[in-house]
């Protein structure tokens, strides 16, 4: 049984259409045909029910796709490990991480992680921060770097606290806090869990005006252009501001940012990374 069988036979049984199996395999349709054929031979039975030009998976394929996957999925992970090994990986961390935090310190993390360890590959998993801890607790990923703790039973090390900052259009550079609050629009993540700590802020101000963001990045942009203003970390802000894209007006020392890292278990590579974490943490926060 050839794994190219196999392969046709998922893209087939998914679409059912043997014509749109050979687009998406870039292969012909007397191949995918072949293809199907060999691997009926083989298993001894028929896997789609054929009515002319049209065929239907029938019940043993159902069984059968199942398996295929599988088999699919684990000759894929060998050939992956092992070209990983080739090119001098000897281990492999998962981590799954908020889009704030990728966005702002992962980079740094990385590079000087991969720069201390170039044997330890590195896979990221985009999450959103109610999802990384049950990803962290069932193994989905190896560490997780989010804004929120997790209700599993699982290792929780606080990797930051950071103050925010109320940042403006470049243009506002002159105009102050308490005016700003007053006429702009204030940008805003619903979710993240400093949000209920600025509405006691902006109690001051009645009248403000508001418009719901839930993406960091969009925000940043939408401040750039002159749409508004917005509460957000140092770590996320800082490179923009040194580089004269954003005006950050006041830190409120008062409302902090607090950033975890979570892991089942610790091993001496999750330590290395920690300390990485932490190493970065410490210089966006200081600086």
């Amino acid at each position: 049984m050839e794994t190219e069988w196999l392969r046709t036979f998922i893209v087939a049984a998914q679409t059912e259409n043997f014509r749109e199996t050979a687009e998406q395999r870039f292969i012909t349709q007397s191949t995918v045909s072949k293809h199907i054929h060999h691997l009926e031979n083989e298993l001894q039975t028929t896997l789609f029910e054929r009515q002319g030009k049209h065929v239907k998976l029938n019940h043993i394929g159902a069984h059968f796709l199942q398996h295929a996957e599988k088999m699919v999925e684990t000759i894929d992970e060998g050939l992956h490990s092992t070209l990983s090994f080739l090119n001098g990986y000897t281990t492999q961390l998962t981590i799954g991480v908020a889009p704030q935090i990728a966005n702002s310190t992962l980079p740094a993390i990385i590079y000087t992680f991969q720069q201390q360890n170039p044997s330890i590959q590195l896979k990221i998993e985009l999450l959103k921060s109610n999802e990384i801890g049950e990803a962290v607790y069932t193994g989905k990923v190896d560490i997780g770097l989010s804004k929120l703790t997790s209700t599993r039973d699982i290792h929780t090390v606080l990797l930051a606290q950071e103050p925010l900052h109320l940042i403006a259009p470049i243009t506002k550079k002159g105009t102050d806090a308490h005016t700003l609050l007053q006429q702009e629009t204030i940008l805003t993540h619903e979710y993240a869990p400093y949000w209920q700590d600025i509405q006691q802020v902006l109690q001051q101000f009645p009248s403000y005006k508001s418009m719901n963001i839930n993406q960091t990045e969009v925000i940043k942009n939408f401040v750039k252009q002159g749409l508004g203003i917005a509460f957000l970390p140092k770590s996320v802000i800082v490179a923009e501001c040194d580089q004269q894209l954003l005006h950050s007006l006041k830190e409120c020392s008062h409302i902090v940012s607090i950033t975890y890292f979570l892991t089942k278990y610790v091993t001496a590579d999750i330590e290395a990374f920690l300390a990485v974490c932490h190493l970065i943490y410490k210089d966006v926060i200081s600086d």
